[in-house]
């Protein structure tokens, strides 16, 4: 039986850490830290095979690092239709393109789209909520290799926080159960992210 990746888990650690300001500390990443540990123990919120979550601890974080807390520009999206997104199994969540946030990263530019899910547009509370499935050159050996996601929270400013201290595996990477979008061809990026978590494959199938 396939699960639906849970969307609850990501906006309880989105709520937690976005509501104060737009300004990056690292005690809010060490926050998340926290959190993502405390819902990988727990019986109810863990993504991990039951035999997984007995053994485990903690996760593997990269050292988190301030350059990769960013001030992204932004521009919406002008074509903002609804579309099914792609996923790991047949499953084909409502999204649609919201964002393309632009950076600059040792000295080059780069961007990514932000998706919005249907699910929280309409949810009070979660309308700001904006997820950013992507890729980088850690996938395959440093973390999973079908990309990671990290969550952002649209702001009426001129720049939204991009922390990628706080990007994770999907949790397709943990156990065949789930079922993950997958990250688009736009959102690759052929640089190095070492910040957020770590995978090792070995340790989970």
């Amino acid at each position: 039986m396939i699960f639906r990746l849970p969307i609850i888990f990501a906006l309880i650690l989105f709520l937690g850490n976005f509501s104060a300001s737009c300004q990056w500390t690292k005690k809010q990443t060490r926050l998340w830290q926290k959190e993502m540990n405390t819902s990988f123990k727990s019986h109810t919120e863990s993504p991990l095979e039951e035999y997984h979550r007995i053994k485990f601890k903690r996760l593997p974080f990269f050292r988190i690092n301030k350059r990769l807390a960013i001030n992204a520009s932004w521009v919406r999206c002008s074509d903002s239709s609804w579309f099914e997104m792609e996923t790991t199994t047949n499953r084909r969540p409502i999204y649609r393109k919201f964002a393309k946030l632009s950076f600059c990263h040792k000295g080059e530019k780069y961007s990514l789209i932000a998706f919005q899910p249907q699910k929280t547009y309409y949810k009070k509370g979660y309308e700001n909520y904006l997820f950013i499935p992507f890729g980088d050159a850690t996938n395959g050996h440093k973390s999973y290799g079908g990309g990671r996601y990290v969550e952002v929270e649209y702001r009426n400013a001129d720049f939204l926080l991009l922390d990628f201290n706080k990007s994770y595996n999907p949790y397709c990477a943990y156990s065949n159960r789930y079922s993950c979008p997958k990250v688009p061809f736009e959102n690759i990026l052929n640089i190095t992210i070492n910040a957020g978590v770590k995978y090792d494959a070995d340790k989970f199938h």
